[in-house]
């Protein structure tokens, strides 16, 4: 089974008994990081949304009609959509598509050019024609310079904080007629003004240099070399499909290194997506990120610290409104430090901080799982140490010291989404407002001081503040138990909220927070694991994408981790791979992934453990996992023993490995055996820059 195809057998369905679906689209999908393309359909024509990561309506305010817009479509006319079939090829980047007696090949090159190819009978060919949505009070217009018709939509005038722009430019490359039949081919460019500020004649030029041929050479050799950089095989094709769709969905919208994808990507199919598709900082913007490091592509991460470091001036203000230094974020925020926050009725400074304190902390998640897995100390210097660094400073000043512990206050586990209005009484939510040691915040708190404890060290700077970042990490509260359904639990808070039946809030300290693992001793785990099996929460809306990982990272079985992901497809999975829940579109393509990343290999606790939840009746390999510490991974387990075993150094670092009955470890290149020392089933050895090593 090719497990890096889709075929999807019917026209999309966005309705039930005539009411629109949620927002998460149905239809046939491609993209190139950038620009994002979903079919669709009308009760005539066929329908192609086109979106961009960087087509935004930058009005400021939680009651503006700012957000992410749709650019606008291609509308295939005369074409026979009842009898419909797509076959999506990820590796290749392309769809093949037929739509009766008409056929037609599309794909999205790497420079921002959208192709496709119609065959049909020439006496009855398809018309295409572009279109733009003028709601949101755009201004559209139309020209045609030099053959190419253009379409252009902006967003400007006194209600706008920043300018927007985008045309799209259209042209027929070349047709030839058969007996009986057509082919013709089209090129589309799509342009904005961040993109380039004469994006008109950009968008003319791209069309009008375009080569089909070679760039859908591009387009498949650019899809081969991603989905080389690693590679997973299991018994269970589905879940490998599922796998392999996912991390292509995401490298379809995580290309524009000034903005990285909000709640969905770029696959906007018009101008009304929730929450304005913005950048949640509660774990929906981070969520998507949890699986690429380990799949080794940390490339995909790019774009992450755009919006976040452009926030900065705003971030030191926020911080300030609690008598703090360093950074403090609000709940979201888009672009450019857009305003999506702004509330004047709000009761914390007019801002929608919904009770929480953590919002930069959990931002810092993702750029510490990059430095673990490469440890870049110039990339980190250049993109995120400085914001870690600042994040650390507010909480060195919000953490209050009681009887030689660190306590974290007045800082919900939860958002408190009534936090404002005439209406709000305080009184109702006491608990969450006056909250102590909630325990993501903990468990966000202790990774973010580990980590910049460590990049400090590495990078050899602000040495000054090491002995205070180690009595924090020493002397942070413990996690917060209680005693549920006569079991020791961990609590949402010390004081004020004990437990909520929705959400993983009282698992993020595990994962991804990484604070607890399967080195954590069996007292915690147990605790840990008591937690986990309160409330199934496979299926929630707003924690699957933790839930089950978390599940790995403490060692559960397996097999409830399997079927959970099946639960997944079952319920939520689209025929396109896309996954229909309530939370957002992208942070859902993280489930799978991330979930068997960690069953076959974990790294975060210093120790490389293959297979550490995994059933080892089934077969299954890896290639070029990445564990933290820059190593790339290759196992596999075959009649229930690890029949092979190699790790890469990509940093020359020490290596620590968990694994029965390893005797030799030998360098490739010269066949040298390397000497290691041993402590229980842990073995360690020193490791050289890009050698790589089997273990035997």
């Amino acid at each position: 089974m090719n497990t890096y195809f889709n075929e999807i057998k019917s026209k999309p369905v966005n309705t039930v008994d005539g009411k629109i679906l949620y927002k998460i689209p149905a239809g046939a999908m491609c993209g190139n990081g950038d620009i994002g393309v979903v079919f669709d359909n009308d009760n005539n024509d066929l329908i192609i949304h086109i979106s961009k990561c960087d087509f935004w309506k930058f009005t400021s305010g939680t009651q503006a009609d700012g957000g992410i817009k749709a650019v606008g479509n291609i509308r295939i006319k005369n074409i026979d959509s009842d009898q419909y079939n797509i076959k999506q090829y990820f590796d290749k980047g392309l769809l093949e598509c037929t739509f009766g007696k008409a056929s037609v090949e599309f794909f999205v090159a790497p420079e921002n050019l959208i192709y496709f190819e119609i065959k049909s009978l020439s006496d009855n060919f398809p018309f295409v024609e572009i279109e733009m949505p003028d709601t949101c009070n755009s201004a559209n217009s139309e020209f045609t310079d030099n053959g190419v018709s253009c379409c252009q939509r902006k967003f400007e005038g006194e209600e706008v904080v920043k300018k927007s722009a985008v045309t799209i430019g259209f042209k027929e490359i070349n047709a030839k007629e058969e007996e009986n039949s057509k082919t013709a081919r089209y090129c589309i460019s799509v342009v904005t003004n961040f993109d380039n500020e004469q994006h008109q004649q950009k968008a003319v030029d791209m069309v009008l240099n375009c080569n089909y041929d070679n760039d859908k050479i591009k387009t498949q050799e650019k899809w081969e070399k991603f989905f080389s950089a690693s590679k997973v095989t299991l018994e269970d094709k589905e879940i490998e499909k599922f796998y392999n769709s996912s991390l292509y969905h995401l490298a379809g919208c995580m290309g524009n290194k000034e903005f990285p994808p909000g709640l969905f990507g770029n696959f906007i199919t018009d101008d009304f997506f929730p929450w304005a598709g913005d950048y949640h900082m509660n774990y929906n913007y981070e969520a998507p990120y949890y699986c690429v490091f380990a799949s080794n592509h940390p490339e995909l991460f790019d774009g992450y610290m755009a919006p976040i470091n452009d926030m900065a001036e705003e971030a030191k203000k926020f911080a300030g409104f609690f008598g703090c230094k360093g950074y403090a974020f609000p709940v979201s925020f888009g672009p450019k430090a857009l305003d999506v926050y702004s509330q004047p009725d709000c009761k914390e400074h007019g801002v929608l901080f919904l009770g929480q304190k953590s919002h930069a902390a959990y931002a810092c998640v993702i750029p510490v799982m990059h430095w673990y897995s490469t440890y870049d100390k110039q990339y980190a210097l250049e993109n995120y140490y400085d914001f870690v660094l600042n994040t650390a400073a507010f909480w060195e000043d919000y953490l209050v010291k009681e009887k030689g512990k660190y306590v974290i206050k007045n800082d919900a586990a939860h958002e408190i989404p009534y936090y404002r209005g005439e209406k709000f009484r305080y009184i109702t939510h006491k608990g969450q407002i006056e909250a102590v040691n909630a325990i993501n915040s903990l468990g966000l708190v202790k990774m973010l001081f580990n980590a910049v404890y460590d990049m400090s060290k590495e990078l050899g700077m602000n040495s000054e503040k090491l002995p205070l970042w180690q009595d924090i990490i020493d002397n942070l509260s413990d996690f917060p138990t209680f005693i549920k359904k006569g079991k020791k639990c961990f609590r949402y808070s010390k004081r004020g909220i004990r437990w909520r039946n929705e959400n993983t809030v009282g698992l993020q300290h595990i994962y991804p927070a990484s604070q607890i693992g399967l080195d954590s001793g069996e007292k915690l785990l147990k605790i840990a694991r008591n937690t986990y099996f309160i409330n199934d929460r496979r299926l929630d809306d707003n924690g699957s994408n933790s839930y089950l990982p978390a599940g790995a990272r403490i060692g559960v079985d397996p097999h409830f981790l399997i079927e959970g992901i099946h639960q997944n497809i079952k319920e939520f999975a689209m025929p396109n791979g896309l996954f229909r829940h309530h939370g957002g579109g992208t942070e859902h393509l993280t489930t799978i992934p991330a979930t068997i990343n960690e069953m076959l290999m974990q790294s975060h606790e210093g120790v490389i453990r293959p297979f550490p939840c995994w059933d080892k009746k089934m077969s299954a390999s890896f290639e070029n996992l990445r564990a933290d510490g820059a190593f790339l991974v290759c196992a596999e387990i075959k009649d229930e023993k690890i029949s092979s075993f190699k790790i890469k150094s990509l940093n020359g670092r020490k290596c620590n490995v968990e694994c029965e009955n390893i005797k030799t470890v030998i360098r490739s290149s010269d066949k040298k055996e390397i000497p290691f020392t041993r402590n229980g089933n842990i073995i360690t050895f020193e490791t050289q820059e890009n050698a790589e090593y089997i273990l035997v």
